[in-house]
């Protein structure tokens, strides 16, 4: 008989345990939930939410490209002449790189970070979007290039002339073929090999 009332007892404590949680969170001053259209939640500072290029400050090393172990990084970049002042990085360099280029795409994104750490100048960054959804594959992929297309092809043929001319001049100065004495081979002149 003693068991039975121990049971009801456990059970009506259980009770008003679970209730007084219940009723605490009903009459609590802040909220648990919120009302997501009207209200979004902020995410923590240090969220992976999404990659974001501050382009300005970008010099354009190709370092994210080359450690992404997905190959989400599309880059292009135009070095600039010797008497164009790009301005300055946020590391005190000067930048030496237009860039053509800069996409980022999201659908194959693992969200390691190994292209943020890796980068020097901080242009490469985590910021917390509040609507990162999208309907379609095409709208992941970020371009974060400011340049005008005329401005683009400008660049480029310039970058194609440059490199005729120096194809143009190491192509007017072949080396020498010179016949060995021992007859084996042709060497180049100057090589001696």
């Amino acid at each position: 008989m003693a068991d039975y009332f121990k049971d009801i007892w456990a059970g009506v404590s259980t009770i008003i345990a679970g209730m007084a949680v219940t009723f605490r969170h009903i009459f609590a001053e802040r909220a648990i939930t919120i009302q997501y259209p009207r209200v979004i939640k902020e995410m923590y500072p240090r969220a992976r939410a999404r990659l974001v290029n501050r382009i300005e400050d970008c010099e354009c090393c190709y370092k994210c490209q080359r450690i992404c172990p997905v190959n989400i990084f599309t880059i292009k970049g135009v070095r600039a002449d010797k008497d164009e002042d790009l301005g300055m990085l946020p590391t005190g360099k000067p930048k030496l790189m237009h860039i053509l280029e800069f996409d980022i795409d999201f659908s194959k994104c693992i969200y390691c970070g190994l292209c943020v750490d890796v980068c020097e100048t901080k242009s490469l960054h985590w910021e917390s979007p509040q609507e990162a959804s999208v309907y379609t594959r095409r709208e992941l992929v970020k371009s974060f290039a400011v340049m005008s297309e005329e401005e683009k092809k400008r660049l480029l043929d310039k970058e194609a002339a440059k490199k005729a001319a120096r194809a143009a001049k190491a192509g007017a100065k072949p080396p020498k073929k010179v016949e060995n004495k021992e007859g084996d081979g042709e060497k180049e002149e100057g090589t001696g090999e």
